[in-house]
């Protein structure tokens, strides 16, 4: 008889152990985190024209699939002095005026500090999964109804406090959409440094132009206040009429309130770059007033078939990737809140009416607690919190595409500028080569009394004209190789 209860014992345990061990190997309630593939081009350039297409072949509506691998490595404060595009700039000083930057601005601080948040919340998170235990020692006086007196009872114990099993991966869901956060929040203060670092580049290429068109401001002021002292002289003399003399001291004055407006666009330009880097920049870090603005990127040439994966490394896309999986992982959590869940709450000690016979032999006690919370009737709040995460879910998917197709459409704007610049910068020196050799014959012709001054301060104001234009162009085009650089991630290779 001991033994069949012996045996039924056995075999009624073999079989809880049995059961739970076949609710723990359950399928997944977490739906598929693989990224999606949106309907675009294999690379960023249009299609070929249909005379062309026997040539450059037709690009396919394929898209890479991105699949990171999730490194939850701690951010170091040491790093905030480097940045990503160290060696892209071939300016030091832009260099370190961007590393300054990286160091001291405020709102990069802030979302540092937002990574540093959502990291403790993941390791609280995360401390669900592991059993809780304490340690605690009590002594408890008492008084009985009979009159026997007052009693003393000493004990210590260690206790298990609701342990809970993972039975259908609740808890490690919770895990998986805590890490994933984590991650989406150090991708997107990447992002805030890439971004910082280009509006930095950005900044200081228009304090550079700025201070250019300085240059070529006061030097047509000089040339015209000169034209506008020989037009006294020769109206003295009786060499010129009253109305040349008020032409050119009407360019004169035009000239000047150029040369004033250049000197608040050079300090705004600068107010602009301190408030970026978040403090005063020193003298020897910005550019200096020269007549040809610098080359200060260092961007190689872009292969012709750029693919569309260089996307997949952009810091705001991996942004979205990780939401997009937290968002999963937040369905099956929601899921499993729907099934049973087991609890155990253990304790082990001594307990003894005497404390010099607390640790004595026969004074151990423990206990073993396990509870089941089964759901029957919440009104509907577990399904719909199932419903909320899957629409979340449904969102966070959206909001995956719209980034991957509105970074996509970055890449291929700033391609299609880049690929004009070169021939728009050669035809706009042309123009300021064939304007300053104008001027020079119209200096000469005046000179030998051929033209009149109307026609050499004409000449003066054309060449002042394309050489503001060829400027702007050259800003234009270091600006994009900036922007590019950002819209590609920091790198330009998959």
């Amino acid at each position: 008889m001991r033994r069949a209860r012996a045996s039924m014992s056995l075999t009624t345990r073999c079989a809880a152990i049995a059961l739970l061990l076949g609710l723990g190997a359950c399928g997944s309630l977490v739906p598929s985190t693989d990224t999606p593939r949106p309907p675009l081009r294999e690379d960023f350039r249009p299609a070929a024209p249909a005379s062309a297409a026997s040539d450059a072949g037709s690009a396919s509506a394929a898209t890479p699939t991105a699949t990171p691998t999730a490194n939850a490595a701690s951010t170091e404060a040491s790093t905030a002095a480097a940045h990503e595009w160290r060696g892209f700039f071939a300016d030091a000083r832009l260099d370190e005026v961007v590393a300054l930057a990286l160091y001291q601005n405020r709102s990069l601080r802030a979302s540092a500090a937002a990574v540093e948040r959502v990291r403790a919340q993941y390791r609280i998170t995360a401390a669900d999964r592991l059993p809780e235990i304490g340690l605690g020692a009590s002594a408890t006086r008492q008084r009985t109804t009979n009159g026997e007196g007052a009693t003393t009872t000493y004990g210590v114990n260690l206790g298990l406090a609701s342990y809970e099993i993972d039975l259908f991966n609740r808890l490690g869901s919770l895990e998986g959409a805590a890490l994933s956060r984590f991650l989406a929040e150090q991708e997107t203060q990447r992002s805030a440094r890439l971004s910082l670092a280009a509006e930095v580049a950005t900044a200081w290429l228009s304090l550079a132009a700025a201070q250019q068109r300085l240059v070529l401001n006061q030097a047509l002021r000089d040339s015209q206040q000169r034209s506008l002292d020989l037009a006294e002289r020769q109206y003295a003399l009786g060499a010129a009429s009253g109305l040349d003399r008020a032409r050119a001291r009407a360019a004169f004055e035009s000239a000047r309130g150029d040369a004033a407006e250049s000197v608040g666009a050079v300090t705004q330009a600068r107010l602009q770059l301190e408030l970026l880097v978040g403090q005063p920049v020193p003298d020897r870090l910005l550019p200096t007033p020269q007549p040809a603005l610098p080359t200060v990127t260092a961007l190689p040439e872009l292969p012709g078939g750029l693919p569309a994966e260089v996307l997949l490394q952009r810091p705001d896309l991996r942004a979205a990737e990780q939401r997009l999986r937290a968002a999963a992982f937040d369905v099956g959590a929601a899921r499993a809140a729907r099934f049973p869940r087991l609890t155990l709450t253990a304790s082990a000690g001594t307990r003894s009416p005497d404390l010099d016979g607390l640790f004595k032999s026969g004074s151990g006690v423990w206990s073993l607690v396990p509870q089941i919370d089964l759901p029957l009737f919440d009104g509907g709040a577990r399904r719909a919190q199932v419903e909320v995460s899957e629409a979340s879910r449904r969102e966070a998917l959206a909001n995956y595409e719209s980034a991957l197709q509105s970074a996509f459409r970055e890449v291929a704007d700033a391609l299609a500028v880049r690929d004009q610049l070169a021939e728009r910068l050669d035809a706009q020196q042309a123009q300021v080569d064939a304007a300053a050799q104008s001027l020079r014959l119209a200096e000469r012709s005046y000179r030998l009394g051929g033209s009149s001054q109307l026609e050499l301060l004409d000449a003066q104001r054309q060449l002042t004209t394309a050489q503001r234009v060829l400027v702007t162009l050259r800003q234009t085009e270091q600006v994009n190789r900036v922007a590019l650089l950002r819209a590609l991630g920091g790198r330009w290779t998959p």
